[in-house]
């Protein structure tokens, strides 16, 4: 993985990060987000992707605020990611406010450098980058319950400013 992450890094419970399938895009607005969750950035940013964003630019922008994000390659054809899509759909607004989703199309032409650039050559392929911007993936179905594991320990990695 040749993204902003230096080494994996594994969760606290010591349970690795499995993959996750499509998702809708946070339901998180400027508001929701306090400022102790965007260490680093200029100002409060929501942790969902502005209007027109590319994916490669809504995780820079992530990764350079300190924000735990977690980012999701898929399709919206094969069998695993449909059933991935349903897990994150189910698990992940619980931490919408915490954690930033990073929505990847691997058929989308726009997506092609970032698909590149982290090496995508499986799906659906999880990539969980907490605070510190330590990545850990998993590629395949991840149980509900491991992904909401994963997904605590990514809200607990936010550096909180003094």
């Amino acid at each position: 993985l040749a993204l902003k992450a230096s080494k994996p890094s594994a969760p606290a419970s010591g349970v690795a990060p499995a993959p996750v399938q499509q998702t809708p895009a946070s339901e998180a607005t400027p508001a929701d987000v306090p400022n102790s969750l965007v260490t680093g950035a200029a100002d409060a940013a929501a942790l969902v992707a502005a209007a027109g964003e590319l994916p490669q630019d809504h995780l820079e922008r992530m990764l350079d605020g300190g924000v735990p994000t977690f980012v999701f390659f898929h399709s919206t054809t094969c069998a695993q990611c449909v059933e991935m899509t349903g897990i994150v759909d189910q698990v992940y607004p619980d931490f919408a406010s915490q954690v930033a989703l990073v929505d990847v199309d691997v058929y989308d032409d726009r997506n092609q450098l970032l698909l590149n650039t982290a090496g995508i050559r499986v799906i659906p392929t999880l990539i969980f980058f907490d605070g510190a911007g330590e990545a850990q993936g998993s590629t395949g179905v991840m149980p509900a319950e491991q992904l909401r594991e994963v997904l605590s320990y990514l809200a607990a990695s936010v550096i909180h400013e003094p």
